[in-house]
Parts: C-alpha cells; structure tokens; sequence
C-alpha cells in the first residue's frame, strides 16, 4: 500500500509509456491523472505494429490482475500455427535457406498491432481527453499544468508521454532516411503466402538490384476474426541525404506519385514480393511518415520527467519504439514508488538514476534504428540485422499443419 508521502503523479500523453505507466501505478496504487491532447481514442491513427519481448515478464508482473493475458493481443491471432518471425530475403541468392528469428512455445515474442496494445493498456484508465498542455510551472513542492481549454490541475509529479512534443528542449531531427508506406487487405492464398515468407514480417534487401542501400519491408498488421483474410502494410525505406529537409520531395508528392516510385523501384522483384504492393491502393500511401529522432545527452532532475519519445523518439526500422517506451515506464513505476512528495531533493536522489539509465538506453537504441538500413549487412557478419533482439541466423524447418 502506498504511504502518506506517496505522490499524485500527473501524466501528459496517454500512449504506450504513458498508459503503461498508469497501470503500474494503479497497481502500486498511487494516484494519478492521465491526460491527452487527442479528442478521443478514434482520432489516434492506428500506427503499425509493436513487438513485446525482453521487457514482458516485466511488464506482467507490473499491471493489475484484472487486464485480458498479453497473449490475447497477438496479430495472428485467430491463427495458432504459426510463431512470431521476421525473415530477411536477398532476390540475388533465391537458394538462401531461410534466415530470421522466430519466436517459439514459450511466447518470449508478441507482436501486436499498436492500436490494439493501445486499447489494451486503456482498461479501466480514466483517460482526460482534449487536453493538451501549454504551459507548467514547478515549484519546489508542486508542479501544475495548464491546458488550452483553460483548465489546469495540480500534482507532485509530471510526466511527459506526449512522444516528442514532450520534449523540455528541442534537439529532435529528422534522420537522413526515406520512406514510403502503403496497406493493404490481402485474402485466402494470398494471405498464406506472405504468412509463408515471414509469419510477421520480412525484409527484401534490395541492394544488388539498386546498386545502394534500399530494402522492402512488409509487415502483418493483424489477421481478421475469420482467419482468412488480414490487414497488411509494406514500406520502401532508403538512406537519402535530402529526406532531412524539409522540402524532400516526398512530403509533397501525392499518393499515386509515391506508389509509382515503389512500383518502379520494386519492378524486377520475384512476384512473390510483390502481391502488397499490387493490392495496394495508391492513396494509402499518404499521408507520408514524417521520421524523427532525438538523441537528449542530459536533462535536469526535478518534479518533471520524460518517457519515450520525449526523451528518445527513432525511427521504426527496429521497430523498438513502443518497447523501449514501456519500458521507460516500469522502471519509472518503481521509481516514483520509491518517491517521498514533500522531499524533492529525495526526487531528485531518484529521478537521477532513472534518467541516466533512461537517456542512455534510448540514445543508443535511436543510433541504432537510424542505422539500421543505412549500410550493406552480410549475412554471419557483425552487424548483421537483429529482430527483436536477437541477431537473425538460420532457421530450422517447421512443419505448419
């Protein structure tokens, strides 16, 4: 039970970190307040898809009872023969045995559409719509924050979740990188086949084709209630120099234009890597993913915190965003139930880890996506690509019934 000296913690942004970081609270049961700049849940785009892994025990053994199992949250579901795995394809070597990671029985992997880990973590939150702050004052006993509405509230603790708009300072920038994305709804033996070549996603290295760095990342968003039919996006990403201005001409184009580039650059592929972008409709591929990235060296101790993109947004090429993200938030859970309100300089005692760990982990993770298809990798080289991470290598055959 929580004591007397128990702080309200206030959290702008209900996300990922900033959800996660309520249940664990809940569960602790330390008061708090979740607001969120969006009018309501259905005005949040859905975003792509999330693998839970190293952080999992964790985060079960941090929420409350009363939520559904994690497991309930798996994008293959209603399927059960297949285990998580992400595939990495080379068009130049077609007898290539096939080489990822795969998840296994044990459920050390789960990959679920962002949306649905959402609404999951939503359960039995009081979440306070149309609140966007716009300003906060901290003193040395509270922290208050005010809204656009013209509301304001009052805590001991404040933590910015709103991703990178949280950010106390504002050294984010936009990464040298190029994308273009697109979805589609593939059905029957179309749907087997992509499931076939990665059970959750793979990856066409396109270098021998383009002569520099290019790949085709195609994902499972998730499979529909009937088992036969599934949402499912691709993404053409390349290092590019110009895409970190502003005038790049991909934040201009329009659908068709975007989907004409893909189709041109992807048009000596084997078919099989194709069927995506063929299903796709030109204008899903807009509006265009804008990439950012902040690496924060430091940031003061006090009664206002980060967690996630606040303090580290990436790019989604590791996809390690949300988890880095929840994350942040247990370890910020235990953190402030270690907190005495009235003393802030026993905040600042508890906070400073925290952060350090915080900071650090997320500088190196937002290198690291920002990396990761900048360059030629070989496979069995030392730098090979990781999923989930674990570093991809050869994979056993499977007998899918």
């Amino acid at each position: 039970m929580p004591s007397s000296s128990s702080p309200h913690v206030l959290i702008a942004g209900a996300g990922l970190g900033g959800l996660a970081l309520a249940q664990a609270l809940r569960k602790q049961g330390i008061s708090y307040e979740i607001f969120e700049r969006d009018r309501n849940e259905r005005e949040r785009r859905p975003g792509w898809v999330i693998g839970l892994h190293h952080m999992l025990d964790d985060l079960k053994a941090s929420i409350p009872d009363d939520l559904p199992p994690i497991s309930s949250l798996s994008n293959l579901l209603p399927l059960t023969k297949y285990f998580p795995e992400c595939v990495y394809y080379n068009p130049d070597k077609p007898n290539m045995p096939k080489i990822g990671v795969r998840g296994d029985e044990s459920e050390w992997i789960i990959r679920a559409a962002r949306h649905r880990i959402v609404s999951w973590l939503e359960t039995h939150i009081p979440v306070q719509y149309s609140k966007q702050a716009v300003k906060i004052e901290e003193t040395e006993d509270k922290v208050k924050v005010y809204f656009q509405d013209g509301t304001s509230t009052e805590g001991d603790i404040l933590v910015g979740a709103e991703g990178s708009r949280s950010a106390r300072e504002d050294p984010i920038k936009a990464p040298p990188m190029a994308i273009i994305q697109g979805f589609c709804t593939l059905y029957g033996e179309e749907l087997e086949e992509q499931l076939r070549l990665g059970h959750s996603l793979y990856i066409v290295d396109m270098n021998s084709i383009n002569g520099s760095p290019m790949i085709l990342l195609v994902t499972l968003v998730e499979v529909f209630p009937d088992g036969k039919s599934g949402r499912v996006g691709w993404a053409l990403i390349w290092p590019d120099e110009r895409a970190a201005k502003e005038d790049f001409w991909v934040y201009s184009a329009t659908g068709e234009e975007q989907y004409d580039f893909a189709v041109e650059k992807t048009k000596t592929l084997p078919v099989k890597y194709l069927t995506t972008i063929k299903r796709t409709d030109p204008q899903t591929c807009v509006p265009v993913l804008r990439l950012y990235s902040l690496k924060m060296e430091s940031m003061p101790t006090g009664r206002v915190t980060l967690l996630g993109d606040a303090a580290h947004a990436m790019t989604p090429f590791r996809g390690e965003g949300g988890f880095h993200a929840i994350t942040d938030a247990l370890n910020l859970a235990r953190a402030i139930g270690k907190i005495d309100k009235d003393n802030v300089e026993n905040i600042k005692e508890v906070f400073g880890p925290y952060q350090i760990e915080m900071l650090e982990r997320g500088r190196a993770a937002s290198k690291a996506s920002e990396e990761a298809f900048a360059k030629k990798r070989e496979v069995d080289g030392p730098e090979f690509y990781t999923a989930w991470g674990r570093t991809m290598g050869i994979l056993p055959d499977e007998d899918i019934a």
